[in-house]
């Protein structure tokens, strides 16, 4: 069984602070978005790979197809929307159009660039029991519901997970789900909000704790310690 991946790469990132889109920054001379695309290439079960992106990537994906080993196929980006669920409807057209032969599809946000093939390939083993899965691991925190700063209650952290990517789901389903969220007005946060809405069972499987997502300065660093860590880290460098 083979699948496709849409690996997003279209958001601004503000919270990172830096002068680029948070999938353009080079952690060890690559981008986030080469660090993502290139582990999920890896993954036997995925046999393309298609970047969305924003505005100015050209460099960028210009780069990634210089430094592209497959074996899965690197396919042309396409050009995403105003919000994430836009751009998974651009992708996924694309993907469809491109390899019609696929029944299966990924979605990654690039910003998780610590993903490894073994995460894509656990996740599509877990997305043959009902058409869609993701990969989620434990809260760890208390969980408090607050209105107006004031507590309302505390909720049983065990009935919560923490959801991540790649998730897997049934090309027709994911198409069904974008279809009827946009006649809904519906924006979720992720592709198995959209799912779930259908009804559908979006089953689980254990995700990596390490599979985190590029948000925060700090989160920028700890990456570079993982992926460059022979490269001082800027703040270093200053010190």
């Amino acid at each position: 069984m083979q699948a496709g991946v849409l690996v997003l790469a279209a958001g601004r990132g503000e919270r990172l602070g830096e002068s680029r889109p948070k999938a353009h920054v080079e952690i060890g001379g690559r981008s986030v978005l080469a660090h993502s695309a290139l582990a999920l290439a890896r993954a036997r079960c995925i046999s393309h790979v298609l970047p969305v992106v924003g505005p100015g990537a050209e460099e960028v994906l210009t780069a990634l197809r210089l430094e592209w080993a497959g074996p899965a196929q690197l396919l042309d980006a396409v050009r995403g929307g105003a919000t994430r669920q836009q751009s998974v409807a651009h992708g996924l057209d694309a993907l469809v159009a491109r390899a019609p032969e696929l029944d299966w599809v990924l979605v990654h946000d690039a910003a998780r660039c610590l993903v490894k093939p073994e995460d894509a390939e656990r996740v599509l083993r877990a997305a043959l029991a009902s058409g869609a899965a993701l990969p989620v691991i434990a809260v760890t925190d208390t969980l408090k519901e607050v209105s107006d700063g004031r507590v309302l209650k505390t909720p049983d952290r065990a009935n919560f997970k923490r959801a991540l990517t790649p998730q897997a789901f049934r090309i027709d389903l994911l198409r069904e789900a974008l279809e009827q969220a946009e006649r809904d007005g519906f924006e979720g946060t992720d592709c198995s909000s959209l799912v779930e809405r259908l009804g559908a069972v979006v089953v689980t499987c254990e995700g990596r704790a390490e599979n985190v997502k590029l948000t925060t300065p700090q989160d920028l660093e700890r990456m570079r310690d993982q992926l460059a860590p022979g490269i001082p880290s800027q703040r270093r460098v200053l010190a």
